[in-house]
């Protein structure tokens, strides 16, 4: 192949691209491409090496924080459950105290009503009751200081509050757990 038909098929930049406006055009077919005549080696790839990894044992701190993380849970869930049931009851002590409000408002307007002062009067005199004279009347003078003295716990050391705490958590999920065993 000349030159200028191998420009012509292959264009400038030897593309597989041919001049379909040629008048020299001769086929619709593309030509053949020319096999190089040396190809270059196939190099093998290399193996992978297998690795075998060994079972990492558990560190002793992970354990610790995994337990505390769980108490943790237990205790917060634990909290939850005690908000819980102090909500319950104090909405039903509310309740109560509503109930007891409105039978005492009642009993009182009760009480009230029986009040005669006429009777009073008359049962005081027939007792030898009488109105209290100007000389029996006697005054307290009430303007001294009071005081009031208000005792409190020494501090303890951090460890200890943190165990005391602990202490009252646990005895306070016995206590809880202790009318749902019985």
């Amino acid at each position: 192949m000349a030159a200028d038909d191998r420009r012509r098929y292959y264009g400038a930049n030897g593309a597989a691209a041919y001049d379909v406006y040629s008048v020299n055009f001769k086929s619709n077919a593309a030509q053949p491409l020319e096999r190089p005549q040396h190809l270059p080696d196939e190099q093998p790839l290399p193996e992978r090496e297998r690795r075998v990894r060994a079972k990492t044992a558990v560190a002793p701190f992970t354990l610790f924080g995994m337990l505390a993380a769980a108490c943790m849970l237990v205790l917060v869930i634990f909290g939850y459950v005690q908000l819980y049931e102090a909500t319950t009851e104090v909405s039903r002590l509310q309740s109560q105290l509503q109930e007891l409000n409105a039978q005492q408002t009642l009993l009182r307007s009760k009480y009230e009503g029986k009040i005669d002062l006429d009777t009073i009067e008359r049962r005081a005199q027939e007792l030898g009751l009488h109105a209290p004279e100007s000389e029996q009347i006697v005054y307290l003078n009430l303007s001294g200081s009071d005081r009031a003295e208000i005792y409190q716990q020494s501090k303890t050391s951090l460890i200890g509050e943190i165990v005391q705490t602990i202490e009252q958590s646990v005895s306070s999920l016995i206590a809880y757990l202790r009318p749902a065993s019985a």
